[in-house]
């Protein structure tokens, strides 16, 4: 029925409906081959991806041993949660005579060992002797405490006087995490 039907068709028509067909299966292999392509290339980077992973893996030993180095390095009791930095930050102002600060409320960020507390520190009216003095105090906590934001204005009034905002970080080590 279908040969009666093409050759019922005029050369023309014939050579047309032909054409059409040909055009019709290249743009079907042309889609293989896009897809065999892009499938082939999937597999290429999923192969590297699991051979990349593998040699990770094969490193397990010396990153134990980097994580046990370090742990003998960090001592876990004197990392600070938020409220324990807010404490520990309000003791080392009041040592050092600071007469006016305050201390903002901790804000935490959280990671799978870690958890990273900072904490804002506002001191108003007060020499430079004295922040020089907190600073070197703060600096005894290190790496514990870190300094991240240091802002000194003079005072408007009286110029011997400063003004100073100290943002400070700490972390705190999860030892749970560290456990698992």
């Amino acid at each position: 029925m279908i040969r009666q039907f093409f050759f019922s068709l005029s050369l023309r028509e014939r050579l047309l409906l032909t054409v059409f067909i040909w055009v019709l299966v290249l743009a079907w292999l042309l889609s293989l081959l896009d897809s065999y392509g892009e499938t082939s290339r999937e597999f290429r980077s999923n192969k590297q991806t699991l051979k990349d992973f593998e040699q990770i893996l094969e490193q397990s030993d010396v990153v134990e041993e980097m994580l046990k180095e370090a742990r003998t390095g960090l001592d876990s009791s004197r990392t600070f949660s938020g409220s324990q930095l807010v404490g520990h930050l309000d003791r080392l102002a009041r040592e050092a005579d600071l007469s006016s600060f305050d201390l903002n409320v901790p804000s935490t960020q959280e990671t799978d060992l870690f958890s990273f507390h900072t904490v804002r520190l506002n001191i108003k009216n007060t020499r430079i002797e004295d922040l020089i003095a907190f600073d070197r105090r703060i600096k005894e906590d290190t790496p514990y405490i870190a300094l991240t934001r240091f802002e000194l204005v003079a005072n408007r009034r009286d110029p011997r006087y400063l003004d100073a905002i100290f943002e400070l970080a700490s972390f705190e080590l999860k030892e749970d995490a560290l456990n698992d």
